[in-house]
């Protein structure tokens, strides 16, 4: 893929505001109008519920665009038609339009509004019948924020996340969040773990005039992942992690509202369509004796989501090593107090970014951990030290998670393979 002037935008930085993205949009002919919109922010669990409710969009034969971010190491991941990520001939193209349109404005877009931009490209390229489009941060200011009302706002668990951005109150995190809601858009708010967050989305609903709708039927998780018998009938979804039958939850009472708008009318295709479903960095099995596990948990709560899962029948038999590592502004040490008790023997790595976190002062937190600088040394320590009845869970960040598998690509044949 060709980046150039891409090369120059601001990945890492974050500047909230949405003129750059409308100036960049209306350079561009706006191509976020013209299809129906299912806007989707929150702290934890919004790819997964985003992807979710795409995956059942596209079984009732629609052409249905995705966003979601970060990616697991390819940038194209990002935006989706039915699922498939976007070609790189396309990218390639649409980005030289990106490019175009962003040298002519007086403040050059970050990276994400780029992106952003980009994906609207796509949908329109493609003439989607519905788009499913992630948040980056937060939401109110967010470049996806930029869109006409959405069809539907979906607004998944609210946690301490990015405080820097968005606030060190829980109230002024789903402030941000609730910012997505819209006059003429209809609310679906997952189950949130703080009642504060709860009142806050509740009252923005409230003054755009919208109803909420919140989950009214919640599955179990096992061995296999989230099952239940739906309102439609019996469900399962091959999602690992203790925290997914939220996000299922709330994907379903998105897709009740989403049947309302005429958009669901064959739920059996729906239930088939996730039975098969799979997305990846989500208590996600890499590998089997020993068992690996990644997860993409990078804050407290989503952490809490994963030491439930370790407490599953099926997990709590494994003596565990840790391999961990977190971005610098995130409270790593939290993060890592949740999950030493679960553990055997901890390995601290680092995230080869600038916003990587130094492990060396966790060992407060861990002082009986090893540190090993790069992530794939930390791993291939991991599966030295550990017997084939063991397992290893890698987390802490998406970046590290894209890291180590983009490196386990690159060593085919070896002992990780």
């Amino acid at each position: 893929m060709k980046e150039n002037w891409w090369e120059g935008l601001e990945r890492l930085r974050i500047r909230p505001g949405l003129e750059r993205i409308r100036q960049l949009l209306d350079a561009l002919g706006n191509p976020q109008q013209g299809y129906p919109i299912v806007h989707v922010a929150g702290t934890n669990g919004k790819g997964s519920t985003a992807a979710l409710i795409a995956e059942a969009l596209q079984s009732q034969n629609l052409r249905v665009g995705l966003t979601v971010s970060p990616d697991m190491g390819h940038i194209n991941e990002r935006v989706m038609l039915n699922r498939q990520p976007i070609s790189e001939e396309l990218w390639d193209h649409l980005g030289e339009m990106v490019e175009q349109a962003g040298r002519t404005l007086p403040d050059v877009p970050t990276f994400f509004e780029a992106v952003t931009a980009l994906a609207f490209l796509a949908f329109r390229h493609w003439r989607v019948d519905v788009a499913v489009v992630e948040v980056g941060l937060g939401g109110r200011l967010d470049a996806t924020n930029i869109i006409d009302p959405p069809c539907l706002a979906v607004i998944t668990p609210v946690a301490f996340d990015h405080m820097d951005r968005l606030g060190n109150t829980i109230e002024a995190i789903a402030g941000e969040k609730a910012g997505i809601i819209k006059a003429g858009s209809p609310v679906v708010a997952a189950r949130q773990p703080y009642p504060s967050a709860r009142t806050v989305i509740w009252e923005r609903a409230r003054d755009c005039g919208v109803k909420i709708i919140e989950p009214t039927w919640f599955p179990e998780v096992g061995e296999q992942g989230v099952f239940g018998r739906s309102p439609a009938g019996p469900l399962s979804v091959p999602l690992l992690g203790a925290y997914q039958k939220d996000n299922v939850a709330t994907a379903y009472a998105a897709l009740g509202e989403l049947s309302r708008q005429g958009f669901i009318h064959d739920w059996q295709s729906v239930l088939r369509s996730w039975a098969r479903f799979s997305w990846p960095g989500r208590f996600q099995i890499v590998r089997r004796n020993p068992l690996w596990v990644i997860d993409g948990a990078h804050n407290p709560h989503g952490i809490q989501g994963v030491v439930e899962t370790l407490k599953l029948k099926a997990y709590r038999r494994f003596r565990w090593t840790l391999v961990f590592s977190s971005l610098s502004d995130k409270p790593a040490d939290d993060m890592l107090r949740l999950l030493i008790p679960y553990m055997e023997r901890i390995i601290l790595t680092h995230v080869p970014s600038q916003r990587g976190g130094d492990p060396r002062e966790l060992l407060t937190v861990a002082p009986t951990a090893t540190i090993i600088e790069d992530p794939w040394e930390a791993v291939q320590k991991a599966f030295a030290v550990s017997a084939e009845d063991e397992a290893i869970l890698t987390t802490g960040s998406l970046a590290l998670l894209s890291y180590i598998l983009e490196q386990r690509q690159k060593h085919v044949g070896n002992l990780v393979n």
